[in-house]
């Protein structure tokens, strides 16, 4: 999902790179969506003298010093430093760079804010089929369809399973997962552990009854939900060998499902998840969010979660990543705000977020969608 830039542009990138006077104004050059990665790559080049693929403080202070003529003291190198090092390992990798990059608007030096609403899994079978939800997700469809015009875009991302998917029970019962345990009677919600393929390696899985499965109606979104053909579109759990929680990555982080590259090429910066459920697929989208350097909060009232008893617990973890947690009230006001902002506010929101990866990394297994009654 998501397109390349195109070869013309990147040349046009590189040309203004390769100038001697290097400034982001000649690089981005216009408002086109895609060249926040496409810069960063230049500026790797650049500006990693070595070539390890991380920048380091006196690597990142050059680029800086040459992009950003307002940024002209060490202090404010210092601050930049610590803001774009996500993760806090001392050094900024591609994925921070374009992280800050997406935000900046080189025509009036400010950063510039562009919003997208993630509806997470509001699939009929998380509603009333083969996963039903327990907790009044009825109500999630006209939440969601009142508030999603005041986006700038909106993605559906849903589950999108091949028929015999290695988390569903009945493709562990007939033998056709490739996992530690044996056995042919296995019950919903067992927790089996899966063998290292060339794909990913072994890792835990919890086994489901059969659902949202590719091209069904329990695969299709729910009939109340508005859609457009204007709505990105991110299928997750595609492959039958991994499973995905997160809308921007499989369980094992071992394939991208195109989220990041989309919103990159709709220049959005700020992230709003919401849909099902609130302490697993909701919350491993934010944190991943948050990880790739985009600004994310959750709309909780527009979640359910899987067990009520998981919310504080997941509440805590978004928090520590940074992620914040709104009602539709304060999403709406939040994104019918003011678009820009000085580099300095940027700087103070974005350092809230550093904790994500941590957080994610730190978490010893994802729950399960076994249902609970609470």
């Amino acid at each position: 999902m998501g397109g390349q830039c195109c070869s013309e542009r990147k040349g046009v990138v590189a040309k203004n790179v390769r100038q001697q006077s290097f400034g982001l104004f000649s690089l981005f050059g216009g408002d086109t969506p895609c060249v926040a990665h496409t810069v960063t790559d230049e500026v790797f080049k650049k500006y990693d003298k070595d070539g390890n693929g991380q920048m380091d403080k006196t690597e990142l202070g050059a680029f800086f010093r040459d992009a950003f003529p307002e940024i002209d003291s060490s202090e404010k190198i210092e601050v930049m430093m610590n803001v774009v090092d996500l993760d806090g390992d001392g050094t900024v990798g591609v994925n921070e760079v374009r992280a800050f990059l997406r935000h900046y608007n080189p025509a009036t030096k400010a950063i510039k804010i562009k919003t997208a609403l993630i509806v997470i899994d509001v699939q009929n079978d998380f509603m009333t089929g083969t996963l039903a939800n327990q907790h009044g997700a009825h109500v999630l469809p006209g939440l969601i369809n009142g508030m999603r015009d005041k986006f700038d875009f909106v993605v559906i991302s849903s589950d999108w399973h091949p028929h015999d998917h290695c988390s569903f029970v009945e493709s562990a019962n007939d033998g056709k997962v490739a996992m530690v345990e044996t056995g042919d009677a296995f019950d919903p919600f067992t927790n089996v552990t899966l063998k290292a393929d060339l794909d990913r390696d072994e890792h835990t899985q919890t086994l489901y009854p059969r659902h949202a499965v590719a091209d069904t109606e329990g695969g299709a979104d729910h009939g109340d939900l508005i859609t457009t053909p204007e709505d990105g579109r991110i299928y997750k759990g595609t492959k039958a060998n991994i499973d995905s929680y997160s809308a921007f990555f499989d369980n094992c982080k071992a394939n991208d499902t195109g989220l990041t590259q989309m919103l990159e090429d709709q220049g959005v910066t700020d992230v709003y998840c919401c849909g099902l459920v609130f302490d697993i697929c909701v919350k491993s989208s934010a944190l991943h969010g948050a990880e790739m350097g985009f600004t994310v909060a959750v709309i909780e009232e527009a979640c359910r979660p899987l067990s009520m008893d998981n919310n504080e617990t997941t509440r805590k973890e978004l928090a520590d990543a940074g992620v914040s947690i709104v009602s539709v009230e304060e999403a709406v006001a939040r994104v019918s705000a003011k678009k820009e902002f000085t580099i300095e506010e940027y700087m103070r929101a974005v350092a809230k977020g550093k904790q994500a990866k941590k957080v994610h990394n730190k978490m010893a297994a994802l729950s399960s969608h076994a249902p609970h009654k609470s």
